[in-house]
């Protein structure tokens, strides 16, 4: 199996620190941000399987930081994390289709089931596209062309 790799978006230092604590003693490869800013940086370096998003982040709400990071990672699954939920936020998080939306305070397992599941929803949505695409290219009519000097 291999080792997904979490980017951590909290301004929160104490919230980086446990939220690392509980993903790498599941063995999960962490990476951390304290702003939208470093997130997205991160993101153009390292291949990132979640990212876990604070609702409130210093330079951005972390809703905004959903389509950002979407952009940039395309596959990566998406949770807003907050202590302040409010139907806006939800709805908002709906919208920028966030693949999940936990309340702090939180049980670290129930978190890293969640992860787990919604990790495996995505591979398996990735991969059922690649398997009716090659399946729609094996069922695709090809035509060659016999006489490339008629034209």
């Amino acid at each position: 199996m291999l080792t997904s790799t979490v980017l951590i978006v909290d301004d929160d230092p104490k919230m980086r620190e446990l939220l690392t604590s509980v993903l790498e003693n599941a063995a999960y490869i962490v990476e951390t941000a304290s702003n939208g800013k470093e997130a997205m940086k991160t993101c153009k370096k390292f291949p990132i399987d979640v990212a876990l998003i604070d609702v409130e982040l210093p330079d951005m709400k972390g809703t905004k930081l959903l389509s950002n990071l979407k952009a940039l990672q395309p596959k990566m699954v998406r949770i807003i994390i907050t202590g302040y939920p409010s139907v806006e936020n939800a709805v908002t998080a709906v919208n920028e289709k966030a693949d999940g939306y936990i309340l702090k305070p939180f049980d670290p397992a129930d978190l890293l089931e969640k992860i787990k599941k919604l990790v495996a929803d995505k591979k398996n949505e990735y991969l059922t596209m690649l398997r009716e695409f090659e399946q729609a290219k094996q069922n695709t009519p090809r035509i060659k062309y016999q006489n490339p000097n008629g034209w």
